[in-house]
């Protein structure tokens, strides 16, 4: 589980270039596995008996084979590209949360919670009879701030679970 400051300091575009990369292996694995299957064939008009039928079993084995992979690598790939995509937009949104408590004056701790920062105290003390209103006020900016924060980590969390899930469906489908 990622912490909240690895949650801001997170790229996930490099998840999203990652199943890029992964989808681009799987169609050159495809169209390989496309071309030994044409040369095989294409064997037949001058290669026949037991030895060339072995050569084709084995040659249907290597098409389920990468067949399998490929299906194990697209299902990395698009899974990859989309929990990036997510994890790309809610840690934009965080970061986003984060300078906006800080800008309004507020310090966020990395767990993550915000709380009243020292200007806001300043003010709070200056108001001196309207002291509670101001500190309710604040407050209330605090907690709107930690709900929406605490929320986006708990999403960022949740996606991260997504991910690997992903990743491990992937090996599940791979050829041993």
């Amino acid at each position: 589980m990622p912490t909240f400051q690895q949650c801001l300091d997170a790229n996930p575009a490099e998840l999203m270039s990652l199943g890029i990369s992964i989808g681009a292996a799987a169609a050159q694995l495809t169209a390989l596995g496309t071309s030994y299957g044409s040369t095989v064939a294409g064997l037949a008009a001058s290669w026949q008996g037991e030895d060339y039928q072995a050569l084709v079993k084995w040659s249907i084995e290597v098409a389920t084979f990468i067949g399998r992979s490929d299906a194990a690598m697209l299902t990395c790939a698009g899974g990859l590209e989309g929990v990036g995509a997510s994890l790309m937009a809610t840690c934009i949104a965080m970061k986003a949360t984060k300078q906006a408590a800080e800008a309004a004056g507020y310090k966020v701790l990395p767990t993550p919670f915000v709380i009243l920062g020292p200007s806001q105290w300043s003010q709070v003390s200056a108001a001196t009879v309207g002291a509670p209103a101001v500190l309710a006020a604040y407050q209330a900016g605090a907690i709107a701030f930690t709900t929406a924060l605490v929320s986006m980590y708990t999403a960022i969390i949740a996606q991260d679970t997504a991910g690997y899930a992903v990743i491990r469906t992937a090996l599940a489908l791979s050829p041993s």
